[in-house]
């Protein structure tokens, strides 16, 4: 393996090795949003099909399309702390490996939980709970991963990355932890009431609104 090279020593595919790794994590990310749209099914049409009913089956479609562009969202987000990441990777180890292999784990569930989710929508608030935690959880861990990934390539093993500007590192850091504790209070408040659930986004909102308002006018 690469990292049993002396430090000023380097393997002739060692960049080639560490594009791999990247491509084929970016592959994974593609799937999975491509899987999103899978479940769609467009509303049948016949000949004496008319307008209305066409338009009337695709409202009835509105719980389907908010929930992909949810999740289709939220996976691009995960993908750009990847990429972004992955710019400062330039040697890895089979423990780097492993790492970037849990970020890849949850992400392949979205197009799971995200079609369970908006089947169960329609159904009543006591079918939705099950579904919508799922959905929480499925975020949870893809912060969780995706933090574990950041420290493996940053602190544990940071020989294998160029380092990363101080900034963009303290920015990096409170954006995982804004939205993993905040998926993460929404799954627990869960528990207590799907409305007690939605408050907990609140913390999240307004570090958004504090990064695209308050901070960008400094």
């Amino acid at each position: 393996m690469s990292h049993n090279l002396p430090a000023n020593d380097k393997h002739p595919k060692q960049d080639f090795q560490v594009e791999r790794i990247a491509f084929f994590s970016d592959a994974v990310f593609a799937i999975a949003l491509t899987l999103l749209i899978i479940e769609f099914k467009p509303p049948h049409v016949e000949k004496e099909t008319t307008n209305e009913v066409l338009w009337r089956e695709l409202v009835a479609m509105k719980f389907q399309f908010a929930a992909l562009v949810l999740s289709f969202v939220l996976i691009i987000g995960y993908w750009m702390r990847h990429h972004t990441l992955f710019k400062y990777v330039h040697n890895y180890n089979k423990q780097i490996v492993v790492a970037n292999m849990s970020v890849l784990l949850p992400i392949i569930f979205f197009p799971f939980t995200t079609a369970f989710l908006y089947e169960s929508v329609g159904e009543g608030l006591k079918n939705i709970e099950i579904p919508f935690r799922l959905f929480l959880l499925n975020n949870v861990l893809a912060g969780i991963t995706t933090c574990y990934f950041y420290w493996m390539v940053t602190y544990k093993y940071k020989e294998f990355s160029f380092p990363i500007e101080k900034k963009t590192a303290h920015e990096f850091e409170v954006m995982l932890v804004v939205m993993s504790v905040t998926f993460l209070l929404v799954f627990g408040l869960s528990f207590i009431s799907l409305t007690a659930a939605f408050f907990g986004l609140i913390p999240l909102a307004m570090f958004n609104l504090y990064n695209r308002f308050i901070k960008k006018n400094k």
